[in-house]
């Protein structure tokens, strides 16, 4: 399995192996949340944790943690919760565009690190839910288990490979959307959700049509945005689907041009993803350029495909 690995690497997993008791990383995609690895090494490291105001982040660390320990910049902005393992931070709306804190959690025992430092990024729109904390290096079962994911990986890369060469020599226009099977005698399905989403107060455009679409692989909506600001434009930088289950789809969005005050404008989202993963209601949040201003619905659902669809 090692075959292409030098010795010297080897046994240097394998004697690290021997020794690791606690839990470690998993390769990533097989984690639900964010998981980081402090060493004695990476002390001076200071790995940066997304925030969102009203959201709370939790880390769980692997070792306990000493009472009276932290320190956060901005405290008063914050919903504080420690544990002796677990620590949740929730942003208050206060904390909306401002600058990155810095968290300082120091831990009950003599080991290295003694204290690990963390960056707060606040984001408009998304913030991590869970952030797991392993102060050891990695064991050579989670090396063979990384190995093996990048494996699946490289497999997946080749195949993506062969599709886009395979999409290349297609024929573009509407000949190529049959060609790809996007479409068939059925079309794309669709179904207006206007009088279904749910709309946040806080939200800073007012939807006037919402209507969602759905092809192998892909969903799409279709938004009519109307900018009440009567000073201010907004333009649009990022949007993201979070599902039932809290997972997050990055979506892409077209046009990405500023919607002037007191207009409506059209604006475009897709996502790509297999079909099981857009089934059930989702939330779309669509965030501003300046990270000052959001827009969120809820009770976003895609129709199903119909049958046959595609060549």
């Amino acid at each position: 399995m090692f075959a292409s690995l030098p010795a010297a690497f080897l046994m240097m997993l394998l004697l690290a192996g021997t020794s690791a008791t606690a839990q470690t990383c998993p390769p990533p995609g097989e984690a639900e949340g964010r998981c980081i690895e402090l060493t004695a090494e990476g002390t001076n490291e200071v790995p940066e944790v997304q925030i969102s105001p009203g959201q709370p982040t939790t880390f769980r660390f692997d070792s306990d943690v000493r009472a009276g320990g932290m320190t956060l910049e901005n405290r008063e902005h914050f919903e504080v919760a420690p544990g002796r393992r677990l620590l949740t931070l929730e942003p208050s709306e206060k904390m909306r565009g401002a600058k990155s804190s810095m968290v300082t959690v120091c831990f009950a025992d003599d080991a290295v690190p003694a204290c690990a430092n963390f960056r707060l990024v606040v984001h408009p729109a998304i913030g991590e839910r869970q952030v797991e904390i392993f102060r050891h290096p990695r064991s050579v079962d989670s090396v063979q288990a990384e190995l093996r994911k990048t494996r699946e990986e490289n497999s997946d890369l080749r195949a993506e490979i062969q599709r886009l060469h395979a999409e290349r020599d297609r024929p573009e226009g509407l000949i190529g959307l049959f060609a790809s099977g996007m479409v068939g005698e059925a079309g794309i399905p669709s179904q207006t959700i206007t009088k279904r989403i749910t709309k946040r107060e806080s939200n800073t455009l007012r939807p006037r049509t919402v209507t969602t679409f759905r092809a192998p692989g892909r969903v799409a909506i279709e938004l009519w945005l109307e900018n009440p600001d009567a000073v201010k434009s907004w333009t649009p930088q990022g949007a993201v689907l979070v599902g039932p289950r809290g997972e997050v789809l990055d979506a892409t969005f077209w046009p990405a041009e500023p919607i002037p005050s007191g207009e409506e404008r059209r604006v475009w989202l897709e996502v790509m993803a297999p079909d099981a993963r857009t089934e059930g209601t989702f939330t779309l949040k669509l965030w501003e350029a300046d990270g000052q201003r959001t827009f969120v619905i809820g009770n976003v659902t895609f129709p199903a495909l119909t049958v046959g669809l595609g060549l």
